[in-house]
């Protein structure tokens, strides 16, 4: 007989459901996680609310656990009793974007995601396995974790990598002033990445609360779009200057339209959110000419950026408890993600 464990499923638009699967087994090159908190990203929500209609579905991919077992021929520093953060993803390790330090851009794993329906499982069941108690993983995708560092905590190192990758594309510098767009959680992400690489980090968004959670969270300064043009707020709180940074965290057309405003002469604008719908941003070829500015974005991270995380959240370099909203047990799952796509929430945790 089989040994069974616990996932959280979710089984049709807006209903999941604990059942008990088979407990697995690492494999060749593989090893065993006793998952023990998942954060309810985007993707698990969209999942969750339709967007993407594949049932059922195990998913959950911001994950901390313990090492449980180590698989044959399995090449790893890590040891049984470990404190591990998940980061998600499969690259192959082996072709160019992998070999450059681009593994989020891997084809093998792009492929794998495109087809995660389909993985033949004898229970019909798709995903990543995130929300379960025990999960067997490749340890690329794996980083050790300070053991004294709370598991909900330790979850938010694959959001919090998220956030690294971009400010390592921005290659922000001491000193920059970096605005952020929205300070719901990968906003406040972005907030402590940037003032942890010594920028002037100020906070642009709608919510009085969520203005003065940015400033608990870090940021130096907010900007209130309701109470006149933002770039003459931010004018007058940084020498008259624009900023040289903009991270976009929220998908919206207003927020482009202001981080154009708002850039500097050289600055660089991260479309860090998706967008859906997806509003074509309008840009004069003019103004970038003259201007001298970057429209770049950034999904997803890369083995660099997930090990950096790691450090910057055992080490107590950052702190990630402002984006927590709430930690609820497994079985409580279906009201778990009830609260997750409420727009206020910042962080739902999942305990296992």
């Amino acid at each position: 007989m089989s040994v069974k464990s616990r996932a959280a499923i979710i089984v049709a638009k807006e209903r999941v459901e604990v059942r008990e699967i088979d407990m697995p087994a690492p494999g060749r090159g593989e090893v065993l996680v006793r998952q023990k908190a998942v954060a309810l990203c985007t993707l698990e929500q969209r999942f969750f609310t339709g967007v993407f209609p594949s049932y059922p579905g195990c998913w959950g991919h911001e994950v901390s656990g313990v090492v449980e077992a180590i698989g044959p021929d399995t090449c790893t520093p890590l040891k049984v009793g470990d404190h591990v953060a998940r980061g998600g993803g499969d690259a192959c390790g082996e072709c160019y974007e992998c070999a450059m330090g681009e593994d989020s851009q891997c084809p093998a794993e792009k492929e794998r995601l495109k087809n995660q329906q389909n993985l033949g499982r004898p229970d019909g069941i798709s995903g990543i396995f995130g929300m379960s108690e025990y999960a067997s993983v490749n340890p690329r995708h794996l980083v050790k974790m300070a053991d004294n560092v709370p598991f909900e905590e330790a979850a938010l190192a694959e959001p919090i990598a998220c956030a690294v990758a971009s400010a390592n594309k921005l290659d922000i510098e001491l000193g920059q002033t970096v605005v952020v767009i929205g300070a719901g959680a990968m906003g406040l992400a972005n907030v402590m990445i940037a003032r942890a690489r010594g920028a002037f980090v100020v906070v642009s968004d709608l919510d009085p609360k969520r203005r003065k959670h940015a400033l608990k969270a870090g940021a130096h300064a907010v900007l209130d779009p309701t109470s006149g043009d933002i770039v003459e707020q931010l004018k007058a709180i940084n020498d008259g200057r624009g900023a040289d940074v903009v991270i976009v965290a929220i998908g919206v057309k207003p927020a482009n339209d202001d981080a154009l405003r708002l850039l500097a002469h050289d600055g660089k604008m991260m479309l860090f959110a998706s967008a859906h719908p997806a509003v074509p941003i309008p840009v004069d070829p003019n103004m970038v000419h003259r201007s001298g500015v970057w429209i770049t974005g950034s999904t997803s991270k890369n083995r660099r950026d997930l090990y950096q995380a790691s450090l910057l959240i055992s080490r107590g370099i950052i702190n990630v408890k402002p984006m927590i909203e709430r930690v609820m047990p497994l079985d409580q799952a279906q009201q778990a993600f009830e609260e997750a796509v409420k727009t206020e929430t910042y962080r739902i945790l999942v305990t296992m």
